[in-house]
């Protein structure tokens, strides 16, 4: 049965919605073309004789496809097999001596189907979640029934896929006890990444009673038996012993073969022990293998790592080129960090003249991938006046707000000297920084008030809100609902549940006037030029 196999690798079948990736099976083996008992010696037909099915077999071995395929369509059309229709199915799925063809696999699948065929049932089910809404081909209810019918008649990889649409709810509503049973008869049959999602299900508590050591066998089971991911979780209970007796050097030799199997996590996890000598001894060529091909494969972070190694020139010899090259792919996969790293590189000149123009950039990018560590030294900067020219203030000044609870006070004189020449966010923001250190609440009331009579929502709602506490001023009611008030309209939502609460502690006439206040500031708005508005 094993000398012999169509593997099926179906693009599609391979990138479903987040259901349907998992490894191969026994299952799927044997439901593979196989030849059984083959006779080597046994000739081809005459031409236009119709072939039997070993001397197809024979022409897939030496890879006539075309042979194949043409064979299989007369062996089905003719004779009318289930077998015939299933093989002659996968052939035009994969396309193989011929053009794929999607819908006529279907077509034929359906007929082995009717015949009870339960490894087409299998085959055609996974088409039938492989698509979209909208897709002919898509129809994940009927996915259901052909998986069930198949796993009741014990396919374990029909069994497998119908746990994992009980799981998902595709198809069918979610159930996962259902999940579990049948996940756990694909696993008692030997399925592998059944017995991955079993030990995930017992570990989680899900669709079962939480159970550590049932959850701990049936992830060294599939570990065992070659499954990735079981692999690599095995090599992290065993490197941190949580779960697993702790045992660092079995830690790596289970990561290795997690590793070597092509899971990439566990390849750019095992270079980065190679740079760091963790457990193994620090190996340049090791660590340059198996980061190198994690960060090819599309590991960001195993580009980062090569990057940060390059610079660093412990195990890897320092070469700020390469370090500047592998960051650059990291960044441009928006990875922050990376971007970061190249910005540090321009600022201190690592690998060349130091270049703040470019640095700043960097810097920005960095801000906007989400890596907020970099706004302590743009407020540095700011602080120094080194962003003149480089930067627009208005960007700069949470920055240097940043810098200044660092304990950078040029930072801090930089955010006064912006708010005494007109600048709002300055304005708003230094109110925040007396209102946060309880010092100067009085001007940092009249900083809100001038912020928020130029428009700026943030201070009108601070404002508000130390009006309304008296923190700093008289406590005022009516101009605490209008600046409240105000600030709702500009889509402030605390604002206005604030508004909701102290309109309960104030008087018809109160609100009356509030509102009134209200609406002559928005008069008073609409007047003013547009640059003091905005400034």
């Amino acid at each position: 049965m094993g000398n012999f196999r169509l593997t099926f690798i179906l693009p599609v079948l391979l990138v479903l919605p987040g259901i349907l990736t998992a490894q191969a099976t026994a299952d799927s083996d044997a439901a593979a073309i196989a030849i059984e008992n083959p006779t080597e010696n046994a000739a081809d037909p005459a031409p236009g004789a119709m072939p039997t099915m070993a001397e197809i077999e024979r022409a897939y071995q030496r890879g006539d496809f075309v042979f194949v395929r043409k064979g299989l369509q007369q062996l089905a059309e003719e004779t009318g097999t289930a077998l015939a229709q299933y093989r002659y199915g996968r052939v035009l799925l994969e396309g193989k001596g011929g053009p794929r063809d999607m819908k006529a696999a279907r077509d034929w699948l359906e007929k082995a189907v009717e015949q009870n065929h339960a490894e087409a049932a299998t085959l055609l089910g996974r088409i039938y979640v492989s698509g979209q809404d909208g897709d002919p081909l898509y129809n994940p209810e009927r996915a259901v029934d052909l998986f069930a019918n198949a796993a009741a008649r014990g396919q374990t990889e029909a069994q497998y896929y119908l746990a994992r649409l009980y799981l998902s709810g595709l198809g069918t509503p979610a159930d996962p006890v259902q999940a579990f049973n049948w996940f756990l008869a694909a696993a008692e049959g030997g399925n592998v990444s059944a017995q991955y999602e079993v030990s995930k299900a017992y570990s989680r508590g899900r669709g079962t009673k939480l159970n550590t050591e049932e959850a701990v066998r049936w992830l060294r089971r599939a570990a065992e038996e070659g499954h990735t991911e079981a692999q690599f979780f095995v090599s992290l209970a065993m490197d941190t012993g949580n779960g697993m007796e702790q045992n660092k050097h079995a830690a790596v030799d289970w990561l290795r073969r997690s590793a070597e199997g092509g899971m990439i996590l566990a390849q750019r996890v095992l270079g980065m022990k190679y740079i760091a000598g963790e457990t193994v001894e620090p190996n340049a060529e090791e660590a340059l293998r198996w980061l190198t091909l994690a960060a090819k494969r599309g590991d960001t972070q195993a580009a980062y790592e090569l990057g940060t190694a390059y610079l660093a020139g412990k195990t890897l010899s320092a070469d700020p080129g390469r370090a500047w090259a592998w960051f650059q792919r990291a960044s441009d996969d928006d990875f922050g960090p990376a971007t970061t790293a190249l910005a540090r590189m321009a600022d201190e000149g690592i690998g060349d003249v130091p270049d703040l123009e470019k640095a700043v950039g960097l810097y920005r990018k960095a801000l906007a991938q989400g890596d907020s560590s970099v706004a302590l030294r743009l407020g540095h900067l700011a602080g120094a006046g080194r962003l003149d020219g480089l930067t627009p203030p208005h960007y700069a000044v949470p920055w240097a707000i940043v810098a200044a609870q660092d304990g950078d006070m040029a930072a801090l004189d930089w955010v006064k000297t912006q708010a005494g020449q007109g600048l709002r966010p300055a304005r708003t923001a230094l109110a925040k920084w007396y209102l946060e250190t309880d010092e100067n609440l009085l001007q940092a009331a009249d900083l809100f008030e001038t912020a928020g009579r130029a428009g700026d929502v943030e201070a009108q709602y601070q404002l508000g809100m130390m009006l309304t506490k008296g923190q700093g001023v008289d406590q005022d009611y009516v101009q605490a609902h209008k600046w409240l008030n105000i600030a709702a309209a500009s889509g402030n939502g605390e604002a206005a549940k604030m508004r909701g609460v102290i309109s309960d502690l104030m008087t018809t006439e109160q609100i009356a006037e509030a509102q009134r206040l209200a609406r002559t500031y928005f008069e008073e708005i609409r007047n003013l030029p547009a640059g003091e508005v905005q400034k």
